[in-house]
């Protein structure tokens, strides 16, 4: 379950066969809350998923949603986290 920062800065994480990316994109957003203000790339990107990747698999394995990759998509607003496969959303999560 290691983070790896790969090209474009998108930061990955898998458990149980999903692999989670969030851009850094992302990131940016999450850095826009209050509960992350004042933490920097790589660490907050890594925290955030090693916080919420093993819900989240358990989740999507519970919702019938075979392993593969998954897109992670903040969402200012609701403050959800869209876990995304293509243009199909797979389950939306709290922050």
């Amino acid at each position: 379950m290691e983070p790896r920062p790969t090209g474009g800065k998108t930061y990955r994480m898998e458990k149980e066969g999903y692999t989670f990316a969030l851009d850094s994109s992302n990131v940016a957003k999450l850095k826009a809350l209050s509960d992350f203000e004042g933490k920097e790339e790589p660490a907050l990107a890594e925290d955030f998923l090693r916080f919420h990747v093993e819900t989240w698999a358990e989740n999507l394995t519970d919702a019938g949603a075979r392993p593969g990759d998954v897109s992670v998509a903040v969402d200012l607003h609701q403050r959800k986290a869209h876990l995304t496969r293509g243009a199909t959303t797979l389950f939306s999560a709290d922050i």
